[in-house]
Formats: structure tokens, C-alpha cells, sequence
């Protein structure tokens, strides 16, 4: 499907020098200008590029497990429902009926062989074939001629599953999924994601946009001042940089204790090499899905905007095994969970402030660090890119 034109937009909102100030060496350039962060018409804009011509996180697949379930979401502005068919495969379609338009699905599904129009009872399949139109030719005269009616037929929408994590690219375009998640592919070899169990989540809403979420997620260089228990466990001078490579930031570090918080007592990943049973890792995968990987878990991140100053982030927290849900690891895994909504209130206050700072004029993009914020940097020409 072809969508809107937003190219003309972009001038509204950026000065022409941006792009040049995005690309000088990270200490004489900036990030992104306010408005990115207060405007609602820039929200929308935003919600028109970046979500939609990019592979976003839809849903998690523990979320439809049998066939016939079905889960409505909001990407991009756009409603779309998630299906997984009769040959248990994960589908994604526009969730909107071709008739006239309403929406097919407003609350989870489970178990159903089709989804049916509450406006006139057009029937589409679990692969999004229309089935039936009722009295389409007048009263008791129905179109059931499936040939004739694939004009009718749902438009899918291009998905793909990576582990538990379902992502959909609305405008088509973007590069092959495979393609997209290479660089973390390779980096993550020797972690036997199989052996994740999904045990909990956590939500939160955050008065700020959506970006701030992300910018401080791969952002070490606060932790000394914000996370007093996390700057103990591995202190600034052992934290290296973040990196990025194109749309794929990341950072990492060794530590040399465990702690009840981190999930000292958990099982790792089998067979996990020495050098990675003490080191923990985190990716942002542009624009909004983050995880973090240590040796006995993996924590996801998702910051869903809901509008220009307006979050909904969502941590998804896996453990290896038994120690998803036995028992006898339920101390430790309570342990965890708490440390992270801890510091994740920890992080909140902070956003927030980044958020009403956005409304000054004695802020323009920021002085950066050459040390701490190339990563920064490239987030920001990550989105006018995207804009462009």
C-alpha cells in the first residue's frame, strides 16, 4: 500500500544547519532540537517515518501461543491486529475491515477460526481470505465466490517472529528482517536463546517522549549519579563507551562479583563460555526495542509513545530454564524483578526532567560527550534520516 507523503514536513521542524551540525565530531555537535520532543505535530510526523518505514516490535508472541488467537495493537498511529493461523505461523494484517472500514478486532481472541466484521459480518480467514460477504447481491443473495472476492482480502502486513518478539514493517520496504539483525545475530553467538522462559512484566508511564526513554537506556555515563547500587556493582571506570553500528547501538561490561540482584543463584545459559558468565550486555535495535543480556537473563525493553510527552515502556524479564518458574528460584527471581523496577524509578525521575527541560530556550540539542555520546549523536541522525 502506498501511504502519505511527510518529505515536505521536515523543514518545519529542523533549521537547515542541522543535518551539517549532526555529522562535525561529536564534541562540537549536538542532538536533536526540542521540538523533536515537545510537538505533537512533530509526534505524528514522526509516527509516519520513522515507526513506519522501520521493522518496530509489535507484540510478544507468548502472547497469541495457539492457533486462532489474536491480539489487537496501535503502531504508527495505525491499527493492526496480530494472528497466528491455523499452521501456527504469526501474521500481521491492517485492522480494519475492507468494506467500510471498521475495526475487525478491539480486545485479545482466543481460539477462533475467523475474524468477523461487527459492521456487516464480512468473514476473513486466519490468513486474511475474505470468506463471505452476507447479503452482498441483497437480502439472502451472499457473495461466497472466492475467486471473485480477493479484492476484499485483508492487507497483510510484513512481520517477522526473532525468538519471542514479533516486529512489522508497515510501509514494506524496509531492508530483510535476516538483514536487519545480523550485527547483534553475531554478537550474541553462544547464548542459547531456546533456553529462555518469558516469567514477567513490568509497565510504566513515563511523562516524557518516547526517545528520552531510549537515549538514557544505552546511556552509562548518568549511572554514577543516578544509580547508587548499580555504580557499586561496576563501578565508572570499568564501564567502556557505547558503540553503534548503523541502527544497532550497544554497550557492555565486565563485572567481577555477582550479586542477589543481578540473579547471583540463577541458572545460566548452558554451555556459556567463561568470559560471558561475568558480563552483561545491552542493544537498542532503532527506534524503540532495547535488551539487555547477562548470564542468567534477558531483559527487554520496548518504549511504546503514546504522544509527544507521553511513554509506555515495557520491561519483559526471561531466565534460563528452571529458573523461569521453579519453586526453589523464586527468592532469586523476586530479587531481580524488584531490582529492575527499582531502578527503572530511578531512571523515570531523571527522564522526566530531561522532558521538562525540553520546554526551555536555554536548551538547543545539548553539549556532548566525546567520550560518553557518539552514541547520542548517532541516534539523532538515526531519526532525521529516517525523516528524510
Amino acid at each position: 500500500m502506498s501511504g502519505p507523503d511527510y518529505s515536505f514536513a521536515i523543514k518545519d521542524f529542523f533549521d537547515k544547519d542541522l543535518e551539517r551540525r549532526l555529522n562535525l565530531p561529536t564534541e562540537e555537535s549536538s542532538g536533536l532540537p526540542n521540538v523533536a520532543y515537545t510537538s505533537e505535530a512533530f509526534f505524528r510526523f514522526e509516527q509516519g517515518t520513522v515507526f513506519r518505514k522501520n521493522w518496530v516490535f509489535a507484540a510478544f508472541a507468548h502472547q497469541i501461543p495457539q492457533p486462532g488467537d489474536m491480539l489487537p495493537v496501535d503502531i504508527a498511529g495505525q491499527p493492526v491486529v496480530i494472528v497466528r493461523d491455523e499452521d501456527e505461523n504469526v501474521r500481521a494484517f491492517h485492522n480494519v475491515c475492507r468494506h467500510r472500514g471498521a475495526k475487525l478486532i478491539d480486545e485479545p481472541q482466543q481460539g477462533r477460526k475467523s475474524l468477523v466484521c461487527p459492521n456487516h459480518s464480512w468473514s476473513y480467514s486466519l490468513q486474511g481470505k475474505l470468506i463471505a460477504r452476507p447479503h452482498f447481491f441483497g437480502g439472502e443473495k451472499h457473495d461466497i465466490n472466492h475467486q471473485a472476492c480477493h479484492r476484499s482480502d485483508l492487507v497483510e502486513i510484513r512481520g517477522s517472529v526473532w525468538h519471542d518478539w514479533i516486529f512489522i514493517n508497515i510501509d514494506g520496504h524496509a531492508a530483510k528482517f535476516n538483514e536487519h539483525i545480523a550485527f547483534i545475530e553475531t554478537r550474541i553467538q553462544g547464548y542459547d536463546f531456546s533456553a529462555l522462559g518469558f516469567a514477567e512484566k513490568l509497565e510504566f508511564d513515563i511523562d516524557a517522549n518516547w526517545k528520552l526513554t531510549i537515549e538514557n537506556f544505552i546511556e552509562p555515563y548518568h549511572v554514577f549519579s543516578c544509580h547508587p547500587w548499580l555504580n557499586s556493582f561496576v563501578g565508572m571506570e570499568q564501564r567502556t563507551p557505547p558503540d553503534f553500528h548503523e541502527h544497532i547501538l550497544y554497550c557492555g561490561y565486565q563485572f567481577e562479583k555477582t550479586d542477589p540482584a543481578r540473579g547471583e543463584g540463577l541458572p545460566y545459559f548452558p554451555g556459556l563460555s567463561k568470559d560471558r558468565q561475568k558480563r552483561g550486555d545491552w542493544y537498542v535495535l532503532f527506534p524503540n526495542f532495547a535488551f539487555e543480556i547477562f548470564p542468567d537473563q534477558v531483559d527487554v525493553f520496548i518504549a511504546s509513545p503514546e504522544s509527544a510527552k507521553r511513554t509506555k515502556e515495557t520491561i519483559a524479564l526471561y531466565f534460563i530454564g528452571d529458573g523461569t518458574h521453579a519453586p526453589e528460584f523464586e527468592q532469586a527471581r523476586r530479587h531481580v524483578i524488584k531490582n529492575w523496577y527499582d531502578l527503572n524509578q530511578e531512571d523515570i525521575g531523571i527522564i522526566e526532567r530531561m522532558q521538562a527541560g525540553r520546554a526551555s530556550d536555554g536548551f538547543d540539542g545539548g553539549v556532548l560527550s566525546p567520550y560518553w555520546d557518539p552514541v547520542q549523536q548517532q541516534f539523532a541522525r538515526l531519526i532525521v534520516r529516517a525523516m528524510r
